[in-house]
């Protein structure tokens, strides 16, 4: 029987070893800590959390103002706090669970490679070697913080910090424009926090379309936000709070600043020179299409194979590697089905290709007043853009702005795989009446 590790007790880790083990294979996953790793107890779980307090925050203010009661909504950081602990706890056990039914072995510890298929496992007081016919890398990624620029976890705080959070300041400073800052800058707005956000030179979401990360900079302004567009030299402790200086030289003053600049993959452990293997100039494994390296029987998936550190991509390269390592028959990764998302006010997603190809491609849009649903629930601000090929007019990608953006892709991503015509889009009546409505209206809007 085939023997396949999988490295990391993430979601890409978790989701690698239940596929592997669908094939005739022994499947052992090795996690240093909880299942659920560091995506379920220290970063996008608790930032989750965190913004669903904030949207229901955000509901209460916008009933008020529309003279509706919704009854006593009053977010504290002591309830969010607890109510991340329930919701990591109940996904660990969840994911624990399925891990038991699929037959995988757990075996907590930290892994390096001893050769190309033996692995050192050590935790506390002991140690242990596996031997591997096939090796799944998926230890995540981790946080990088420039020497200028580091959290103290009580001052100046990163992600990880989220589930600690147990005071909101009056005040805070917001560094980064990606996704994470972004979502952070939303929510510590929604909550009631002065927020100014130093995006950097790059600007607000700059790998998203440009109208999409300008109509988050406009919301965001809009609420009370202060955006910069300036890089951060240095981020500094004082005895009443923070104070950052920018590549201008401006200084910014706050209670607390908040760091998302960034995050690498976290292969420093793994011995990675024992198994053959070289980490190239950009700080990751070259893979193919099905998460494998040169080694060939060892395979990177998510954060720890790079950029884009999404969770969906992740869970993509997860499933495709773990099939592929059980001899399982699986299609190869491809990136333009994955939608990538920012929970932001509002909302933020793209999926496919949104730019280049002038002349090549088409685009059309349609405003979420498109829905009667949109009037019923008062979200009449947002829209849907696809982008399809000029030529043959298959769909070839999709942006979304406004509320349950990220969901109203799903439709655009499953039309990019199977190479769907804007025609064919057409022709598709959603549920009347649903958001969902948008994404057909604006196909039929190509004469």
């Amino acid at each position: 029987m085939k023997q396949i590790v999988v490295i990391g007790g993430g979601p890409a880790g978790v989701e690698a070893a239940v596929a592997a083990a669908k094939g005739h294979a022994q499947v052992t996953l090795i996690g240093e800590g909880p299942i659920g790793g560091r995506t379920g107890w220290d970063s996008l779980l608790p930032s989750k959390v965190w913004l669903h307090a904030a949207e229901l925050a955000g509901v209460a203010t916008h009933a008020a103002a529309a003279g509706v009661t919704v009854g006593a909504v009053h977010v504290t950081s002591t309830e969010v706090l607890n109510r991340i602990k329930a919701v990591a706890q109940r996904w660990s056990e969840r994911e624990a669970q399925r891990l038991q039914a699929a037959g995988v072995k757990v075996v907590h510890g930290v892994a390096a490679f001893h050769s190309p298929h033996e692995l050192i496992v050590r935790n506390d007081d002991s140690q242990q070697t596996l031997t591997a016919d096939a090796v799944i890398i998926a230890t995540g990624s981790v946080p990088r913080f420039p020497p200028t620029m580091k959290p103290d976890g009580q001052r100046i705080i990163a992600p990880r910090f989220a589930s600690h959070l147990n005071t909101l300041p009056p005040d805070m400073i917001v560094i980064g424009g990606g996704p994470t800052g972004s979502e952070f800058a939303s929510l510590f707005s929604r909550l009631g926090v002065k927020v100014t956000w130093l995006v950097g030179a790059p600007g607000v979401l700059p790998m998203f379309d440009p109208a999409a990360g300008a109509a988050l900079a406009a919301a965001m302004t809009a609420h009370g936000v202060t955006i910069h567009q300036i890089d951060v030299e240095r981020v500094e402790r004082t005895e009443s709070g923070v104070v950052v200086t920018t590549a201008d030289g401006a200084t910014h003053i706050a209670a607390m600043a908040f760091l998302a600049i960034g995050r690498v993959p976290d292969l420093s452990r793994l011995n990675l020179a024992a198994a053959g293997l070289a980490v190239g100039a950009n700080g990751q494994l070259a893979v193919d299409n099905y998460g494998r390296t040169v080694a060939g029987h060892i395979f990177v998936v998510g954060d720890a194979a790079g950029g884009p550190m999404l969770a969906n991509r992740a869970l993509a390269q997860a499933w495709i590697a773990g099939r592929t390592a059980a001899n399982l028959p699986v299609p190869g990764y491809c990136p333009h089905t994955v939608v990538s998302a920012v929970y932001t006010v509002p909302e933020i997603a793209q999926v496919g290709i949104v730019a280049g190809g002038e002349g090549e491609l088409q685009r059309v849009r349609a405003s979420y007043t498109a829905s009667l649903k949109s009037y019923l629930s008062d979200e009449t601000e947002g829209w849907v853009e696809l982008i399809y090929d000029a030529t043959n007019r298959q769909i070839r990608g999709g942006i979304a702005v406004g509320t349950h953006a990220a969901d109203m892709l799903a439709p655009v991503a499953l039309a990019i795989q199977t190479g769907a015509t804007i025609a064919e889009l057409a022709a598709v009546f959603a549920a009347y009446p649903t958001l969902s409505e948008v994404v057909f209206a604006a196909a039929r809007a190509v004469k």
